[in-house]
């Protein structure tokens, strides 16, 4: 443990603290996943009664309030996320009153933000203009965006009253082989596309020596604890991919083929002796070279997949969604890439990394 490390909950009101949320009993849990449509979520128990920035008690809205966890450690605040309560029960007991809260980062108010009537983007619409003004229209001001100049080919129409904003936006965003929409720790929509996990794009190293502060190297080393799991499945894993798009407004389908012929994946065609070929029908897709970026990511992404590792470290802040690690631990030393984490909020308390390991060499064709 750090020193001087401590975990408070502010209660957020208009994006302003407002008062201050107390754990009862076991530590909240916040987690991250990319597979989930919402990526964070926290569940914990608080005492009832909330306390505004006087010390005074403080009535929670949970209709528009927003929760707000923040790791102090030497002197050094760091938000861990900005949640919205989606469920809230009263619990009472012979000590205090509390409550259960269930929270999501702020997916949620895009998946809760439906249509009023059939939603049109015109021809020509920059995809990210179209995307950021939805995030906009559902009360959410900060976005983070890495620039495309793809735009839509065709007048759009295809989406239904009653259809979540998150919907369209993540559809809108695979359209041009961006990650599914995610939210920073502080809150800022986050718009970028799929990376290939290589050695220029890492975002943390874990170790399983102690790192040597005083080394430039290692000093930013995260240090893991000693148990490590490992398992691997490779089982059916596709090496070919066809994906096809053959929308009507588009005229003749369009195809595009990624195969593994990599020698050094196990998963690859000479490898295996075999194809195993996996069709996708793409509903929609910028163009014809975007298309064949979707099977190339999608051929990328088998490559990671077959070998998850479980790694534990001390709770630390700025991790987000499917970046890439550098693990040197257990006879590895490679990249892998994040798929969840989770973290007991607590002084000292663990925070559990899964990993795919990235199986070859991708800087290597």
């Amino acid at each position: 443990m750090r020193d001087h490390e401590v975990i408070r909950y502010l209660l957020l009101r208009n994006g302003i603290t407002c008062g201050e949320l107390f754990p009862a009993g076991s530590a909240p849990v916040l987690t991250m996943d990319r597979s989930g449509e919402i990526k964070m979520s926290m569940q914990g128990e608080f005492l009832a009664e909330a306390i505004d920035t006087r010390g005074r008690p403080i009535q929670a809205d949970w209709a528009s309030d927003e929760i707000k966890p923040v790791l102090t450690s030497d002197g050094a605040e760091h938000s861990l996320g900005i949640l919205m309560p989606c469920s809230v029960t009263k619990n009472k007991t012979d000590t205090a009153d509390t409550i259960t809260i269930q929270a999501f980062d702020r997916c949620w108010r895009l998946r809760d933000t439906k249509l009023k009537a059939s939603h049109y983007i015109a021809a020509g619409t920059l995809y990210l203009d179209a995307i950021e003004s939805l995030i906009s229209a559902a009360g959410i001001p900060h976005v983070l965006r890495s620039e495309s100049d793809a735009v839509l080919p065709e007048n759009r129409e295809d989406w239904q009253a009653g259809t979540s904003y998150l919907t369209i936006v993540n559809q809108l965003l695979s359209e041009i082989n961006y990650k599914q929409l995610w939210f920073n720790a502080e809150g800022t929509a986050v718009l970028e596309p799929k990376m290939i996990p290589t050695s220029q794009n890492i975002k943390h190293s874990f170790t399983d020596k102690k790192p040597d502060p005083r080394n430039a190297r290692e000093a930013h080393e995260i240090q893991i604890a000693p148990q490590v799991t490992r398992v691997n499945d490779f089982y059916s894993a596709p090496n070919v991919f066809v994906c096809i798009c053959s929308n009507a407004d588009k005229g003749a389908a369009m195809r595009a083929t990624a195969e593994n012929r990599n020698p050094q994946s196990p998963l690859s065609i000479s490898r295996r002796g075999r194809e195993i070929v996996r069709v996708e029908n793409v509903q929609n897709i910028a163009s014809q070279s975007a298309l064949q970026t979707y099977a190339n990511n999608l051929l990328s992404a088998s490559m990671i997949s077959g070998e998850v590792i479980t790694v534990q470290t001390d709770l630390l802040p700025g991790f987000g969604v499917d970046e890439a690690v550098a693990l040197s631990a257990e006879g590895i030393d490679g990249i892998c890439v994040e798929k969840s984490w989770s973290a007991q909020l607590t002084a000292g308390g663990p925070m559990t990394h899964t990993l795919e390991r990235v199986v070859l060499n991708l800087d290597v064709s």
